[in-house]
């Protein structure tokens, strides 16, 4: 089954490693609207926690993600990325 884009947004910030209210003010959602979201990722993907449903989005998008990321990290002389140019690469802006 395919995420929604706001499923992706949601996912794609968690395997940045941010909590739900992170992600929330981010997105502009309230914190029981991104665990909303994290429920229908986990029946989507057949996940039970936050890490199962990780892994599954990375390796379905994870090749794409690290070669984007690599790419970006060559040009930045090596130093870190942080949350939003992951999630930029993930959502394609």
């Amino acid at each position: 089954m395919r995420l929604t884009n706001r499923e992706t947004q949601v996912i794609s910030l968690l395997c940045t490693g941010l909590k739900d209210q992170a992600i929330a003010d981010i997105l502009g959602l309230s914190v029981r609207t991104v665990q909303n979201y994290l429920s229908r990722i986990y029946l989507k993907y057949h996940a039970r926690n936050r890490t199962q449903a990780v892994s599954k989005f990375l390796s379905i998008h994870g090749k794409l993600v690290f070669d984007l990321i690599s790419g970006a990290e060559d040009e930045k002389d090596n130093s870190t990325l942080d949350w939003r140019e992951i999630y930029s690469v993930i959502n394609g802006f």
